[in-house]
Protein backbone atom coordinates (compact mmCIF):
# COMPACT_ATOMS: atom_id res chain seq x y z
CA UNK A 1 0.00 0.00 0.00
CA UNK A 2 2.76 2.05 0.95
CA UNK A 3 4.90 1.46 -2.49
CA UNK A 4 1.87 2.60 -4.79
CA UNK A 5 0.83 5.72 -2.55
CA UNK A 6 4.76 6.63 -3.36
CA UNK A 7 4.39 5.74 -7.19
CA UNK A 8 1.13 7.57 -7.47
CA UNK A 9 2.96 11.17 -5.48
CA UNK A 10 5.97 10.52 -7.19
CA UNK A 11 3.57 10.36 -11.10
CA UNK A 12 1.54 13.16 -9.94
CA UNK A 13 4.74 15.38 -9.34
CA UNK A 14 6.39 14.34 -12.65
CA UNK A 15 3.14 14.65 -14.48
CA UNK A 16 2.58 18.32 -12.95
CA UNK A 17 6.39 19.44 -13.00
CA UNK A 18 5.94 20.82 -17.00
CA UNK A 19 2.79 22.48 -16.07
CA UNK A 20 4.63 24.58 -13.27
CA UNK A 21 8.07 25.67 -15.07
CA UNK A 22 5.72 28.07 -17.83
CA UNK A 23 8.60 30.99 -19.03
CA UNK A 24 7.48 34.14 -18.84
CA UNK A 25 8.72 36.91 -21.38
CA UNK A 26 9.60 39.86 -20.28
CA UNK A 27 8.83 41.67 -23.65
CA UNK A 28 5.12 40.55 -24.17
CA UNK A 29 4.08 40.36 -20.43
CA UNK A 30 1.36 42.69 -19.25
CA UNK A 31 0.05 44.43 -16.27
CA UNK A 32 -2.65 42.72 -16.60
CA UNK A 33 -1.21 39.11 -16.53
CA UNK A 34 0.40 40.13 -13.62
CA UNK A 35 -2.20 41.91 -11.27
CA UNK A 36 -4.46 38.72 -12.38
CA UNK A 37 -1.52 35.68 -12.05
CA UNK A 38 -1.18 33.59 -8.97
CA UNK A 39 1.49 34.97 -6.24
CA UNK A 40 4.19 32.46 -7.56
CA UNK A 41 2.91 33.53 -11.22
CA UNK A 42 3.93 37.31 -10.36
CA UNK A 43 7.30 36.02 -8.48
CA UNK A 44 8.36 34.53 -12.04
CA UNK A 45 7.25 37.48 -13.70
CA UNK A 46 9.62 39.33 -11.21
CA UNK A 47 12.12 36.81 -11.69
CA UNK A 48 12.20 36.96 -15.25
CA UNK A 49 12.08 41.00 -16.12
CA UNK A 50 14.82 41.41 -13.22
CA UNK A 51 16.67 39.25 -15.27
CA UNK A 52 16.12 41.14 -18.11
CA UNK A 53 16.65 44.79 -16.80
CA UNK A 54 20.24 44.36 -15.38
CA UNK A 55 21.88 46.21 -18.08
CA UNK A 56 19.11 49.03 -17.46
CA UNK A 57 21.21 51.69 -15.60
CA UNK A 58 18.31 52.86 -13.45
CA UNK A 59 16.44 49.80 -12.79
CA UNK A 60 19.40 47.80 -13.01
CA UNK A 61 20.50 49.20 -9.57
CA UNK A 62 17.92 48.28 -7.32
CA UNK A 63 17.59 44.88 -5.38
CA UNK A 64 14.97 41.93 -6.35
CA UNK A 65 12.77 42.96 -3.31
CA UNK A 66 12.25 46.84 -4.41
CA UNK A 67 12.36 46.12 -8.29
CA UNK A 68 9.47 43.79 -7.28
CA UNK A 69 7.34 47.19 -5.41
CA UNK A 70 8.29 48.57 -8.54
CA UNK A 71 6.59 46.89 -10.95
CA UNK A 72 4.01 46.78 -8.65
CA UNK A 73 3.61 50.53 -8.44
CA UNK A 74 4.12 50.95 -12.28
CA UNK A 75 1.65 47.96 -12.97
CA UNK A 76 -1.13 49.91 -11.03
CA UNK A 77 -0.67 53.03 -12.92
CA UNK A 78 -0.78 51.71 -16.29
CA UNK A 79 -3.07 48.54 -16.00
CA UNK A 80 -3.20 47.71 -19.78
CA UNK A 81 0.44 48.22 -20.46
CA UNK A 82 2.95 45.71 -21.04
CA UNK A 83 4.82 45.04 -18.08
CA UNK A 84 8.28 46.44 -19.69
CA UNK A 85 7.13 49.62 -20.91
CA UNK A 86 5.04 50.81 -17.61
CA UNK A 87 8.78 50.69 -16.06
CA UNK A 88 9.82 52.94 -18.14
Amino acid sequence: MVRILALSFVFVTLALSPLRAATVDPATVTCKEYNSSSHQGMLDIISALYDATRSDPKLGALKESKFGDTLDKACTAKPEAKVIDALR
